[in-house]
């Protein structure tokens, strides 16, 4: 995995705001394979593990699997620990507050 803890905490510290207004917390990873059937076998695993409870979406494009894991913003730090566990492959793409349509048009109103 291409990020450290330590940089998602230097990151949320700059954005102490976002961060703490939220609930929810989205996270975007990559993990290319060799071939399918590593694919296959590591989605297995994801799936089995305690992070398989996070994944809102994973699409798999022949040997690359994108992943989007919904969590907790108290989550964030168990999330990354047990993706670079699980998963060592995958590279965190971003992470950003989990933003809802109709929270926002509520928020606007106000």
């Amino acid at each position: 995995m291409d990020m450290s803890l330590a940089w998602v905490a230097s990151r949320r510290n700059t954005h102490d705001e976002s961060f703490a207004a939220c609930q929810r917390v989205r996270i975007l990873a990559l993990a290319h394979f060799a071939d399918n059937e590593a694919s296959r076998e590591r989605i297995r695993a994801l799936f089995h593990s305690p992070l398989g409870i996070y994944v809102s979406q994973a699409q798999r494009e022949g040997c690359d699997l994108r992943l989007e894991f919904d969590t907790a913003s108290e989550d964030l730090a168990f999330t990354l620990r047990t993706l670079r566990r699980v998963l060592p492959e995958a590279r965190v793409e971003d992470i950003a507050p989990r933003v809802f349509a109709h929270r926002q048009a509520v928020r606007g109103a106000n």
